[in-house]
């Protein structure tokens, strides 16, 4: 009977692994196939800077550049903080306290999208706008902002957790040697955890970069890159906010189809390429507690 389950089990996991890879496949070959025909009548020129449908100026770079500029802000600004917070709560806060702590920060990781949107609008847009003197506050800047307070309880929760799975043993051993609280922390337990902490970051990689509702409500959707290129107090667009806002308005099988499906392909590229780079640069390798 053991031997029949394992089998059935052994089984369950192939055949799993097999239709995750085919519907990865199968998704990249659909993409590819409705966005063939930009790649053959725009060429290089999808990788110009103008956009203009009616005549026929499809130019992806504004988009791009938006999309990377606005999720490595958020990054930059929600990894050190949730990093930091995640400490707190595993490494300072009474356990007592903590699932108190992690409840609230499951809750607010599982709010819907278009209510932080709601929220940039008519808040976070005009304060901005307020403290920098500005005609809007939908800027490259405010979707920044919104973006790492929606993708930082994904990084305190996880990095907490990592934290948390981090065995006794390596703590009394460090506190044994006479090191301080904060001494252990950042020879022994994070050492130990980076790689979660890394996985963690990729996670809200991937939500920063595929979130569309909320970006699209607070960028100002100008498909333009900002002159000088580091000024964030312009309106700008990202590829996500760009498909939402005009993939239902360009007929299926056009050329202006084609291209939005194209920008989906470059986006899906960009996410497997930041990941591959992580993956590549932290590597896991084993575990010093396994």
């Amino acid at each position: 009977m053991s031997t029949y389950t394992n089998k059935i089990g052994k089984g369950y996991i192939v055949c799993s692994t097999f239709i995750s890879t085919a519907i990865i496949f199968l998704i990249l070959i659909v993409l590819f196939l409705n966005s063939y025909d930009a790649v053959r009548d725009v060429g290089w020129d999808l990788f110009s800077l103008t956009w203009n449908p009616p005549a026929a100026r499809f130019g992806i770079l504004p988009m791009f550049y938006g999309s990377v500029v606005v999720t490595v802000l958020s990054l930059g600004i929600a990894a050190p903080l949730g990093i930091f917070a995640a400490i707190f709560t595993s490494e300072i806060l009474s356990p007592k306290y903590r699932i108190y702590v992690k409840s609230c920060l499951e809750v607010l990781a599982g709010i819907p999208s278009v209510i932080y949107g709601l929220i940039g609008v008519a808040f976070l847009s005009v304060w901005i706008g307020e403290w920098f003197h500005l005609q809007s506050g939908r800027t490259f800047f405010t979707a920044a902002i919104l973006l790492s307070i929606m993708v930082l309880p994904t990084i305190i929760t996880l990095c907490d957790d990592a934290f948390h799975n981090v065995p006794q043993k390596y703590r009394e051993a460090a506190k044994g040697l006479g090191l301080y609280k904060h001494e252990v922390i950042t020879g022994s337990v994070l050492p130990i955890a980076k790689t979660d902490i890394v996985g963690a970051v990729l996670l809200a990689l991937g939500r920063a970069l595929g979130e569309t509702m909320a970006v699209m409500l607070v960028i100002g959707s100008i498909d333009k890159i900002p002159s000088p290129v580091y000024n964030l107090l312009t309106p700008g667009q990202t590829i996500t906010s760009k498909l939402g806002r005009e993939i239902a308005e360009s007929a299926f099988g056009s050329l202006h189809f084609a291209v939005m499906i194209f920008m989906g392909i470059v986006l899906l590229t960009l996410v497997l390429g930041l990941t591959f780079i992580a993956q590549q640069c932290f590597k896991p390798g084993q575990r010093l507690y396994e």
